[in-house]
């Protein structure tokens, strides 16, 4: 397999690099660490106008404390930097527990958090070669109009299956979206359409910059567990985030966030029913989230395990990131 034609810049800022975007919008796209994209473009997935590159922009590397006490990671930031950095371990160790889990170290060392929150969906029938999807109908995902893994499903039901997101939505970050004349920042989980075929809400012509961290609360407990066919490389079949601010003396949980990754289209922020808002922590209290969790996530066939089996294992894994995280 190799790279189809496309016009190639390296712009040196980030000005530069939205007045790209504004000129060749949709055309065009950002290549940071490459790890996701560049297979996709030899897969025949995706076949790009025009390929931006990133890597010799600065700015949008780093972790830097802003004056709010805010914590802001460019984009551009490798997932070995968060692993690396004595901030990220010590004020938000639930990040580094994630960054942990993608993949390897050698796609650590490329990988960046700008390129981890913003990969495609994934799907067993769609992330192949050209020559094996000509032997299926055109799904969804690649313009057509059925989906090989859900048969007579209406839409494209492609997996989210990214490790950073669901922890950095547990913890309330938010996103740096900027193009030409402007940027806005939303919360994480509103970057996100819930649709398998178009899985990030950006326009063509934004950049995302980097990630916004609140300050931790210093009773603020978190945990990422994560399940996949081989330790050392998979993406998740089932992944759990969790973040807890408890009381002073531990017995209660004041506030939380439970977030699921690769059993929907997208991170999956649980609807806990009031569960993590001023209660008090027991084995039940913990049973009723593994419950919600495992009422949230709605896995599909297209990995490489059943989905019921996965929809179990949310409730597992929640079980073991409450427990561990209230052991920390």
């Amino acid at each position: 397999m190799k790279l189809p034609e496309f016009e190639y810049f390296n712009p040196r800022d980030v000005p530069s690099t939205l007045e790209l975007l504004a000129l060749h919008g949709e055309q065009a796209v950002l290549l940071g660490g490459g790890t996701d994209l560049l297979v996709r473009m030899k897969q025949g997935l995706l076949k790009p106008g025009v390929v931006i590159s990133l890597r010799g922009v600065e700015d949008l590397r780093g972790i830097r404390k802003q004056k709010d006490g805010t914590l802001m990671i460019g984009a551009l930031t490798r997932i070995t930097d968060l692993l690396e950095s004595s901030v990220i371990r010590r004020k938000y160790p639930g990040l580094a527990q994630a960054a942990g889990a993608v993949s390897a170290p050698p796609l650590q060392n490329m990988g960046t958090v700008g390129g981890n929150l913003t990969q495609e969906t994934r799907c067993l029938y769609y992330n192949q070669s050209a020559m094996w999807r000509r032997s299926k109908p055109t799904c969804f995902k690649a313009g057509g109009a059925t989906c090989n893994a859900v048969k007579g499903g209406s839409h494209c039901f492609a997996t989210y299956q990214g490790d950073l997101a669901p922890m950095l939505i547990a913890l309330s970050a938010r996103v740096v979206l900027s193009k030409k004349g402007g940027s806005r920042a939303i919360p994480l989980e509103d970057l996100y359409t819930g649709k398998g075929k178009i899985p990030v809400r950006k326009d063509p012509d934004e950049l995302l910059e980097g990630i916004i961290l609140p300050p931790p609360d210093k009773n603020t407990v978190c945990r990422y567990e994560k399940l996949r066919l081989r330790q050392a490389l998979d993406y998740p079949l089932v992944g759990v985030a969790v973040c807890l601010t408890l009381s002073e003396d531990k017995t209660r949980c004041v506030s939380g966030r439970l977030v699921l990754t690769a059993v929907g289209s997208g991170p999956v922020l649980v609807d806990d029913d009031g569960l993590m808002q001023d209660a008090e922590v027991s084995d039940d209290w913990i049973q009723s989230l593994a419950e919600a969790a495992y009422k949230a996530a709605k896995p599909v066939p297209n990995v490489l395990t059943p989905p019921a089996y996965r929809k179990r294992m949310a409730r597992v894994l929640t079980r073991r990131a409450l427990n561990r995280a209230l052991k920390d």
